[in-house]
């Protein structure tokens, strides 16, 4: 076998890997919404990937891999919660599926807010784009992000607030016009 060719247990684990990847925050996020400690979160979280590559040979790719692992994180999470019950901070088992059903409904429309988001952010003028990316994602505080913009602390806060709104409003209407189009 030649150096470049892959066996089906590397192409499996790749395609496992991207997998578990693109939808690690959200199925971490499903875990969290279910299990009130964030650290037995982490550990449903390890048990769940573990499960999800150990099953992952009964996949069904045509399937939506999210789908599929929150099923998986569901059981994982009720047999976690058995093993705790004595914990009388424990959600219920009806109030587990209801959680589970509204978490991952909500998690499935996180990527089309994403991506509505992108396309209004993009809408924007340059200028406020710009101003938006720094007051995100730049490490300096906002005192010294508005004195090396030349504006007051207040002004730099009303323009992000206004901003912002927009870009929330003109994610609601793409949602709901979209649901209109359904």
């Amino acid at each position: 076998m030649s150096k470049s060719a892959s066996s089906p247990d590397q192409d499996a684990r790749g395609l496992f890997t991207s997998l578990l990847n693109q939808e690690r925050l959200r199925i971490f996020g499903y875990i969290r919404a279910l299990v009130p400690h964030s650290s037995d979160a982490e550990d449903v979280y390890q048990h769940v990937c573990l499960t999800l590559w150990n099953k992952f040979s009964e996949f069904d790719q045509e399937r939506d891999f999210f789908s599929w692992a929150c099923g998986i994180a569901f059981f994982t999470v009720c047999n976690f919660r058995r093993s705790v019950q004595r914990d009388r901070h424990f959600y219920n088992q009806e109030l587990i599926e209801t959680m589970s059903l509204e978490r991952m409904q909500h998690l499935s429309n996180h990527n089309i807010r994403l991506e509505l988001l992108q396309d209004c952010f993009e809408r924007l003028s340059s200028v406020d784009q710009e101003l938006l990316l720094q007051a995100t994602f730049e490490k300096q505080s906002i005192k010294e992000f508005a004195e090396n913009a030349g504006k007051t602390v207040q002004t730099l806060y009303n323009r992000l607030s206004v901003l912002r709104r927009e870009l929330a409003d003109c994610i609601l209407r793409k949602l709901k016009s979209e649901g209109s189009a359904s």
